[in-house]
């Protein structure tokens, strides 16, 4: 008699999720051990619930590049904004130091 293997719903979906992306399912079966038309019937069984799955992690994969842009797009602005400070403050500095060479009691 064949000994049963009783596998995780999670580790389906993740078997699922990856004949889904693009992979054959004989070659999913053969790297995890298990049978083509068992793999086959669990595509079948949560090919619903996971293309849900991954449609809702590309949004995701989305939102998040389109953060990171925005994120990059801000810190660009905040360097020239220091510097640009900088520049200003050094400029404040040598007009002080000209004005208390001219004027040496002026504060």
């Amino acid at each position: 008699m064949k000994r049963r293997f009783q596998c995780p719903v999670e580790t389906k979906k993740m078997l699922v999720v990856e004949v889904l992306s693009g992979y054959r399912t004989e070659v999913v079966a053969r790297k995890h051990g298990l049978s083509p038309k068992t793999l086959g019937n669990w595509v079948r069984q949560y090919q619903d619930e996971v293309n849900d799955l991954m449609v809702k992690k590309e949004k995701d994969a989305k939102q998040l590049q389109q953060d990171a842009a925005q994120f990059h797009e801000l810190q660009k602005k905040y360097d020239e904004a220091v510097k640009l400070l900088g520049e200003k403050e050094v400029e404040n500095r040598m007009l002080r130091d000209l004005v208390k060479k001219k004027y040496p009691d002026w504060k």
